[in-house]
C-alpha cells in the first residue's frame, strides 16, 4: 500500500507541474504514475510498477502529444515579427535607393527601414512602394506602379 501512495503522489506533482506549463509533458507522466498505483494494487513489483510509468509516459508524449498540441492550435494565426507582417504594405522611400546597390529607406509603421528593389534598379525619394520581401533587416520593395517582378508580361497583340 505505501507505494501506491507513493505514485498518487507522483501523479499529484507531475499534474501541478502540467498545470503550471501546459506543456503536454508531465500530464503523461501522471498518467503513467496512476496506471503505476493501480499496478501496485494489483500486487505487482517496483520494477513492473517503474516500468508502466516509463511505457505510459514515453508512448503518450510521442503519440498522444503530437495531436493535443496540434488540435490546442486550431484556428490560431501563426505569431510572425512585425517586419514578417510588412510584406505586401505600401510604403513612401524617404531616402533614394541608389544603382550601387546602397538601401534607401522607407517609413512603415511610424519606423524608417532599410529598403533594396526588387531587381536592384535605383528609386528615387517619395516614390510610393509595395514590399514584396524581407531578407534580414532589409525590406525588399518594388514601385507601387509596377508590376511584380516574377510574373510574366502579357503578350501584346
Amino acid at each position: 500500500m505505501t507505494a501506491f501512495w507513493f505514485w498518487i503522489i507522483v501523479a499529484v506533482a507531475f499534474a501541478i507541474a502540467e498545470v503550471m506549463t501546459v506543456a503536454f509533458f508531465a500530464v503523461f507522466l501522471s498518467l503513467g504514475a496512476l496506471a503505476a498505483a493501480v499496478v501496485s494494487l494489483l500486487g505487482f513489483g517496483l520494477l513492473v510498477q517503474a516500468i508502466v510509468l516509463g511505457v505510459i509516459g514515453v508512448v503518450g508524449i510521442f503519440a498522444a502529444r503530437p495531436f493535443l498540441v496540434e488540435r490546442l492550435h486550431v484556428g490560431r494565426r501563426r505569431l510572425e515579427s512585425g517586419a514578417q507582417n510588412m510584406v505586401g504594405q505600401r510604403a513612401v522611400l524617404t531616402d533614394p535607393i541608389l544603382a550601387s546597390g546602397q538601401p534607401g529607406h522607407v517609413k512603415i509603421a511610424g519606423e524608417l527601414w532599410p529598403a533594396i528593389t526588387e531587381d536592384g534598379s535605383p528609386l528615387p525619394a517619395t516614390t510610393p512602394v509595395i514590399v514584396t520581401d524581407l531578407r534580414s533587416t532589409v525590406l525588399v520593395v518594388r514601385a507601387a506602379s509596377l508590376p511584380p517582378a516574377s510574373s510574366p508580361s502579357m503578350p501584346s497583340g
